[in-house]
């Protein structure tokens, strides 16, 4: 594949890409298995969709003998999942001893809860909302996690000693098994029956190449639907039948599968329970499940607010409000002073594993190379590092200090690196859509991509020379990036952001 090709293609077309599936959004019949479909939702790493309309990868399949292949694998995943689930629910009622809600009323915190990390460490630290919760007892706000618990479909048993974990943890915890019943694990498996042939009623009259490719993929990505699909869609449900226990709930937001199903779960059945997406990280425009457009909201799907990273992701929405939120995970970017330029070429390594690989394996003419792996991506995946490479455990704001360059893709301390001073080159993807996040401004100047391996060596003798020669206008553009893409957590804009004045 030709990274920078396809790169030229989505400039060209995206426009068309995004009006092609608003068309299709449109008309279909709206309920939870069109919601969820992922084709629609367009997650570049969940489905080809995107890349294959880019690049014009029109190519027939024989739709039904794919339909009966995609069908049967996302039927033995389900089911299997399903058992699993139903483990869970045994093993929850068992290890869980923590008392259940006590008081009347409850802001919901709906996070992630890596159950590996947890586990391993001993200890639930949330870190989603680092610096939230002292605001939140000081101005006597009760609160409740609502945990997504990642990482127990294959091996439901790692429950026992994280539920032991969370027994002596004294905050308060809601999980989606304490409200299930018979009839919700039947209303799951008739969801998973049913789900393949609802798909069906999405195919498109084949008027152009789109349409084909369309119903290609659609039937190709029958299988890669979650389970968490259907069993946070009743969840959602199930909190609406707590009374107004629960009035308002924040929610980590990438605006995956699993928040759009718990979100019309939620607002299908209540109107008075609201909705706030937080996308309190560094976004990129290729990440195109996480936009969130009117359409979304008319079909329930989307949040009331979203509250983003800094102003720059402020998106004009007439239904949907976009609004300032807080960038909980990079106050350090506002302590950070400018320094001279350094002598260490930093990695940057990011969650997509076949972008930091090729990255690790094709750089081979700079003579040092420090390594900032991804926290979530086992290091021993890449297997033995070319020796050139030593991995380093400090932050990245320490290596920032000593940095001369910064290399990376899909990772969003690219911007971080921008805002502190650092030149960046962002290696484009080999594999699909290259996220990068970061815009035009400054381009050439402070950071620019590298679409070949002999870019590299170029933009690095051009970005560097740039900076020695023209370092104020190297602070003013970080500057710029430090204001437009960051919020500091600052007590008064928590306050504002999370609307705890108002209540």
């Amino acid at each position: 594949m030709n990274p920078k090709k396809l790169n030229e293609a989505y400039e060209n077309r995206k426009e068309e890409f995004h009006n092609y599936l608003k068309n299709i959004k449109s008309n279909m019949k709206v309920d939870i298995f069109a919601i969820i479909n992922t084709t629609l939702i367009s997650n570049p790493y969940s489905t080809y969709f995107p890349k294959k309309f880019f690049l014009k990868d029109y190519r027939e399949h024989n739709n039904i003998y794919k339909f009966l292949e995609s069908s049967l694998k996302f039927y033995l995943k389900q089911f299997y999942f399903l058992l699993s689930y139903l483990i869970s629910f045994i093993l929850y009622k068992i290890y869980y001893k923590k008392s259940k809600l006590q008081l009347e009323k409850y802001i919901g915190i709906d996070i992630f809860c890596l159950i590996d990390n947890i586990n391993n460490n001993s200890k639930f630290e949330e870190k989603y909302f680092i610096g939230l919760y002292d605001i939140l007892n000081k101005y006597n706000k009760n609160y409740i996690f609502l945990p997504r618990i990642y990482g127990i479909n294959k091996n439901p048993f790692k429950l026992i000693k994280f539920f032991k974990i969370i027994n002596k943890d004294k905050r308060n915890f809601l999980f989606e098994f304490e409200l299930l019943s018979l009839k919700d694990f039947i209303s799951i498996f008739l969801m998973i029956l049913m789900y393949p042939f609802k798909t069906l009623r999405l195919l498109q009259k084949e008027n152009t190449q789109q349409d084909i490719l369309f119903n290609n993929e659609l039937i190709k990505d029958i299988e890669s639907v979650g389970f968490d699909a259907f069993s946070r869609y009743i969840f959602g449900e199930n909190i609406t039948m707590l009374s107004n226990r629960i009035n308002k709930i924040y929610s980590w937001s990438e605006f995956q599968v699993i928040e759009r199903s718990f979100n019309y779960g939620v607002r299908t059945n209540r109107s008075d329970i609201k909705l706030y997406g937080c996308q309190f990280y560094l976004n990129y425009e290729t990440y195109f499940n996480s936009y969130i457009y009117d359409i979304d909201f008319v079909q329930k799907t989307s949040f009331h607010d979203v509250l983003v990273n800094g102003k720059y992701y402020i998106q004009n929405r007439e239904q949907v409000k976009y609004k300032n939120g807080v960038s909980f995970r990079y106050k350090d970017v506002f302590l950070y002073k400018f320094s001279s330029i350094g002598t260490s070429i930093i990695l940057l390594g990011s969650y997509i594993e076949k972008d930091t690989k090729y990255m690790l394996y094709n750089l081979s003419f700079f003579d040092n190379i420090i390594f900032k792996n991804h926290p979530a991506v086992n290091i021993s995946r890449f297997g033995e590092l070319p020796t050139n490479i030593t991995v380093s455990n400090d932050s990245i704001y320490k290596l920032f200090e000593s940095a001369e360059l910064v290399i990376g893709t899909a990772s969003g301390t690219s911007v971080e690196a921008v805002a502190c001073g650092v030149s960046v080159i962002i290696i484009a993807s080999h594999d699909n859509l290259t996220a990068n996040p970061l815009i035009e401004y400054g381009r050439g100047k402070i950071w620019d991509i590298a679409f070949r391996e002999d870019d590299v060596k170029r933009l690095y003798n051009q970005l560097t020379e740039y900076r020695k020669n023209n370092i104020e206008e190297i602070q003013n553009i970080a500057n710029w990036y430090r204001e437009n893409f960051f919020i500091e957590p600052t007590e008064e804009n928590i306050v504002k952001a999370f609307e705890l004045d108002k209540d």
